[in-house]
C-alpha cells in the first residue's frame, strides 16, 4: 500500500518520455515560426507542458505555478556551426509562495559572427497557481541594445496557461507576443501573434512520457506552423535522455525545414545539470550546444546513491491531532503525518531503521499508536533503537516496543506505578458560599462529584480503579515482552522505583547508558557506518514529480470540549481557564461538507478525542455524520478519549479505538452554579422581576425549587433516552442492553469491544487503511493523507496574537503540551460549559494518568 508520497522503490528501471515540442515564445523568443525572434535564448529542455524550474520563466510561465519552493539556474550557450546568433549566457532565479510564483532572468547573447557586441535580455515571469492542476502565467521580454535602437526599443508579453488534471496527462497552451511588436529588420512591420499548444503523456509512470505540440501563426497572410515530438527517458534514477524532431512549414507549401536535437540531464538532489544538442537544416546548417546548471530546494533523483537513511525521530510531548499553523516557525502537522512518515520508513528499501529519542513522551493512545507503528518497521526486518531522557511509565511503555532502549548517561527512569488524581472543590466553595447544583443520569456520571463532594462516590471509585488497572495491565504486558522481564518482576521493580540509570541497566530495564554528545557513536554502533541520520524524513525520489492529484483519505480531528458553533484552537496564553480546544458542531459540518464536496476525497475519517461537551452541538455532529456516511465510506478512530458526547457522535459509524483509550459515559447532567452565599457574604444582593414564575429558574442568584429540580430530572430523562436510543440504532444492540453498560461509566477500550461500544482495536492508521479498503482504492495506489479543518473563525487570530507576544507554544521547534493546571482546566471547563444553561454530555471526570 502507498500513501500519500508513496514510492515505487529504487533501483534501475527504464522509460521514455516522448515529448512534443516546439521551442516555446520564451526560450526561442520566436516572432512566429519558424523564424526566430531577435536573440533568442537556447536551453536543453523547453518542452511547455513539463517546465516546472527556473527555466519556465523564459519558456512558459505557467510552469511557475508548479515549482516546488525555489530554484536558481545558470545557462550557457555556443553556436557550434552556423549564423545563428545564440552564443549566450543567461542566470535565472524563481521563487513560488503559496499560489503566488515570479521568476526573473538576465541574459547576455552575442549578435552572431563577425561582431564582438552583445545585446542583453530581460525575462519575468509570473504565475498564479490554482488548486493542485492548473496555473495561469504572464511573461514579458526586454532587450536592450547599444548598437541597434531596434532591439533595444523590442519588448514582448505572452500568456500561457498550464493544466496537469490526471498523473498520465499535461496540458499547455500560449499565446505568445499578443502586443504585436515592432520586428526588427522589417520596415516597422508588427509579428504576428503565435497560438501553441502541448500535451504531455506519461503512461508508464514518473520514468515514461509522450507528447506533441503545434504552433501556429495567427494572421491573416501566409501563415507558419510548426510540429514537433520528442523523447526523454529516466534511464536510472538521477540520469535522464532525450531527444527530438522538429518540422516547420508555411500554408503555402514554401519554406520547409526540419531540425532536431538530444538531451541529457545528470541529477543528485537539489543540484541537476543539463545538456541539450541542437541542429537544423536552415542555411547554414546551424549546430548549438546548451548546458543549464539548477539548483533549487526540490529534491531529485540522484545519480549516485546515498547512503541508507535511518530517521530520527524527537518527541518532545504530545503530537497535535489537529494540525496548526504559525506566524513565525515551522507548521505542526497533525498526527497522521508522524504515522505516515514511519509507514514509508517500514517500506522504503532505501531506509535503515529509526532512532526514537523520548524526551518527553505523547499520550498513552498516541504511544499505543506508535508502538504499532515501530511494530511495523521492525516487520520490515529495519531496526528500532529508542533513546530516553529521563523516561517515566508512558515513556518506558512506548520505549520498549524498540528493538534496543539506550538511557542518557546522567538520566533514569521514573517508574514507580500509575495514580490518578482527583482535586474536589466543594470545601473552598462553601468557604466562599458557592453552592453547585446538579442533576445527572446515571449513577456513574460522575463529572460534577469535584464539585458537590469532598471524595469519590463508590461508582466513581469503581470505574477509577478499572481504567488503573486497565492501563497497568497494558503496560506490564508491553513492556514485559519488550524486555523480557515477567509481570512479577516488573511489579518488584514498581514497588521500588525510581531507579538510576546504573539500576535500570542492572535490572535489564535499559540496554545501555549513552552520553548526551554520542548519539552518533550509537547510531554506528548499531547500524553501522554507511548510514546517514536525518531528522526529516522523505524517501528518494526515482522518476520526475507526479503530476495531478491522488485520491484522498480525508482526516476530521474532533478535539477537546464539544461546543455550539465554532471551534476554537489551544491557546497559548498562561492565563486560567483561557484556552483548551474546542471542537464546534458548525465547524464540523462545515468540514464534512468540504470533504464530501471534494471529488478527491474517497473516503472519511474522523478523529475523536474528546470528553464530549454539549449534549445539542453532539447530537448535531452525530446527525451530519450519518447523513455523510451515505455519500462516502466512513470511519471512527478513537484517540485518548472518546467519550460521553465524544462517543455520541460517532454511534452509528464503524469504530476503532486504542488499546488504552477511555471511552463510553454514555449519560448526561446539568446544573448551575448558585451564588447567593457568596453575594451574601461579600455584601452583594439582587432584585429580579419575571413575567413566569420559572423565568430565573437557571439563575446564579439562587437554588433551585424542589419543583424545578424535579422538572429538571424529568427534562433531562428525555435527553438520556434519546441518547440511549442513539447508541442503541447505531451500534445496533437492544435498549436494555446499551441501559445497561450506559449509566455513565467509561470503559477502557478492550472493555467497551466485548459490550460492543467498539468494533475493534486500532489506531487512527487502522482506521485510515479501513477507510481506502472501503472506497476500494487499490492496494498499491497512491493516496494523500488530507486533513479537513474544524477550527473556527477567530482560532487563528487568537494564535496570532499569542505568536505577536512571544508565547512559547507557537515558537517550539517540537510540539509541546502547554503547561496548565489540570484541575483548573477541569474547573474551568465545566463551569464555563455549565453557562451555556443546556444539558451537557461530558466524561464523568478529567483524568491526568502519571
Amino acid at each position: 500500500m502507498t500513501l500519500a508520497m508513496g514510492f515505487t522503490g529504487r533501483g534501475i528501471g527504464i522509460g521514455a518520455v516522448m515529448v512534443a515540442a516546439l521551442a516555446a515564445a520564451g526560450s526561442t523568443a520566436r516572432a512566429a515560426p519558424p523564424a526566430p525572434s531577435p536573440r533568442p535564448i537556447v536551453l536543453p529542455w523547453t518542452f511547455a507542458p513539463e517546465v516546472e524550474g527556473a527555466d519556465a520563466t523564459v519558456t512558459h510561465a505557467a510552469g511557475l505555478g508548479f515549482l516546488d519552493g525555489f530554484e536558481l539556474g545558470l545557462g550557457v550557450t555556443t553556436r557550434l556551426s552556423g549564423e545563428d546568433t545564440v552564443n549566450g549566457l543567461v542566470g535565472l532565479a524563481a521563487l513560488r509562495l503559496g499560489p503566488l510564483a515570479v521568476g526573473m532572468g538576465i541574459s547576455g547573447i552575442g549578435d552572431g559572427p563577425g561582431t564582438d557586441t552583445t545585446t542583453s535580455r530581460f525575462d519575468v515571469g509570473l504565475a498564479l497557481r490554482l488548486g493542485e492542476t492548473a496555473a495561469l502565467g504572464l511573461h514579458w521580454m526586454d532587450l536592450g541594445s547599444k548598437v541597434d535602437p531596434v532591439l533595444d526599443d523590442y519588448g514582448a508579453w505572452t500568456l500561457s496557461t498550464s493544466l496537469r488534471p490526471w498523473r498520465s496527462l499535461s496540458l499547455s497552451l500560449a499565446l505568445e507576443h499578443f502586443d504585436r511588436p515592432v520586428a526588427p529588420g522589417t520596415d516597422g512591420l508588427e509579428e504576428d501573434p503565435v497560438l501553441r499548444l502541448g500535451i504531455g503523456m506519461r503512461p508508464g509512470g514518473e520514468r515514461i512520457a509522450f507528447g506533441l505540440e503545434a504552433a501556429r501563426t495567427l494572421t491573416d497572410r501566409v501563415g507558419l506552423w510548426q510540429a514537433m515530438a520528442t523523447a526523454r527517458l529516466m534511464v536510472v534514477p538521477g540520469l535522464a535522455l532525450g531527444g527530438y524532431v522538429r518540422y516547420e512549414n508555411t500554408e503555402d507549401g514554401g519554406a520547409q525545414h526540419i531540425a532536431g536535437g538530444a538531451f541529457l540531464g545528470l541529477y543528485q538532489d537539489a543540484f541537476g545539470v543539463e545538456t541539450g544538442f541542437d541542429a537544423s537544416d536552415r542555411g547554414g546548417g546551424p549546430t548549438s550546444l546548451s548546458v543549464l546548471m539548477r539548483v533549487g530546494s526540490e529534491r531529485r533523483p540522484s545519480l549516485v546513491p546515498k547512503r541508507k537513511a535511518v530517521y530520527h525521530l524527537k518527541l518532545a510531548g504530545e503530537l497535535p491531532e489537529r494540525p496548526g499553523t504559525s506566524l513565525f516557525g515551522d507548521p505542526r502537522p497533525g498526527f497522521g503525518h508522524w504515522l505516515m512518515v514511519l509507514d514509508r520508513v517500514a517500506r522504503d528499501p532505501d531506509a535503515a531503521g529509526l532512532v526514537l529519542q523520548i524526551d518527553q513522551a505523547p499520550s498513552w493512545a498516541q504511544c499505543w499508536e506508535l508502538r504499532a507503528a515501530i511494530a511495523r518497521i521492525r516487520k520490515a526486518d529495519k531496526k528500532v533503537i529508542a533513546l530516553e531522557t529521563v523516561g517515566d511509565m508512558r515513556a518506558h511503555y512506548l520505549a520498549s516496543a524498540a528493538d534496543e532502549i539506550h538511557l542518557y548517561a546522567a538520566g533514569g527512569l521514573m517508574l514507580q506505578g500509575l495514580a490518578i488524581t482527583q482535586t474536589y472543590f466543594l470545601g473552598l466553595m462553601e468557604k466562599l458560599g458557592v453552592k453547585a447544583e446538579f442533576i445527572k443520569f446515571d449513577a456513574y456520571k460522575t463529572a460534577p462529584e469535584p464539585f458537590s463532594r469532598t471524595g469519590p462516590s463508590d461508582a466513581s471509585k469503581e470505574q477509577t480503579r478499572a481504567l488503573l488497572d486497565g492501563i497497568t495491565h497494558a503496560w506490564l504486558t508491553a513492556v514485559g515482552e519488550g524486555r523480557a522481564l515477567d509481570h512479577a518482576t516488573l511489579m518488584r521493580l514498581l514497588e521500588s522505583g525510581p531507579h538510576s540509570m546504573h539500576v535500570a541497566k542492572q535490572e535489564k530495564l535499559v540496554d545501555g547508558l549513552v552520553e548526551a554528545d554520542a548519539l552518533g557513536e550509537l547510531v554506528e554502533s548499531v547500524f553501522g557506518r554507511d548510514v546517514r541520520l536525518v531528522d526529516r524524513y522523505e524517501p528518494e525520489p526515482d522518476g520526475w514529480r507526479r503530476w495531478g492529484t491522488r485520491e484522498r483519505i480525508a482526516v476530521l480531528p474532533v478535539v477537546g470540549s464539544i461546543v455550539d458553533g465554532s471551534s476554537a484552537g489551544d491557546s497559548p496564553l498562561p492565563i486560567p481557564f483561557v484556552g483548551g480546544e474546542t471542537t464546534g458542531d458548525a465547524s464540523f459540518a462545515a468540514a464534512l461538507s468540504q470533504a464530501l464536496a471534494d471529488p478527491r476525497v474517497a473516503a472519511i475519517v474522523v478523529r475523536v478525542d474528546s470528553g464530549g461537551g454539549s449534549a445539542v452541538a453532539s447530537d448535531r455532529m452525530h446527525r451530519a455524520l450519518m447523513s455523510a456516511k451515505k455519500v462516502k465510506p466512513v470511519v471512527v478512530s478513537f484517540g485518548d478519549i472518546a467519550a460521553s458526547g465524544g462517543y455520541y457522535l460517532a454511534a452509528g459509524a464503524p469504530i476503532v479505538a486504542t488499546g488504552v483509550t477511555i471511552t463510553g459515559s454514555i449519560g448526561i447532567f446539568t446544573g448551575k452554579v448558585d451564588l447567593s452565599g457568596l453575594y451574601a457574604l461579600v455584601g452583594l444582593s439582587t432584585h429580579t422581576e419575571k413575567s413566569n414564575e420559572r423565568a430565573d429558574m437557571m439563575s446564579p442568584y439562587r437554588p433551585f425549587t424542589d419543583a424545578e429540580r424535579e422538572h429538571a430530572k424529568n427534562t433531562l430523562r428525555a435527553y438520556y433516552d434519546r441518547f440511549l436510543g442513539v447508541v442503541a440504532e447505531g451500534r445496533a444492540l437492544p435498549l436494555a442492553t446499551v441501559e445497561e453498560v450506559a449509566q455513565g461509566r467509561v470503559w477502557l477500550a478492550p472493555d467497551a469491544i466485548d459490550r460492543k461500544l467498539v468494533d475493534r482495536q486500532g489506531g487512527l492508521w487502522d482506521a485510515i487503511m479501513m477507510a481506502r479498503e472501503a472506497a476500494g482504492i487499490d492496494e498499491d495506489a497512491e493516496v494523500d493523507l488530507h486533513y479537513v479543518g474544524t477550527l473556527g473563525p477567530l482560532s487563528g487570530l487568537q494564535r496570532l496574537i499569542a505568536g505577536v507576544f512571544g508565547f512559547a507554544d507557537l515558537l517550539a521547534e517540537e510540539p509541546q503540551v502547554p503547561a496548565r493546571s489540570p484541575e483548573l482546566s477541569e474547573l474551568g471547563q465545566v463551569l464555563s460549559a455549565l453557562a451555556s444553561d443546556g444539558p451537557l454530555a461530558l466524561m464523568p471526570f478529567t483524568l491526568t494518568i502519571e
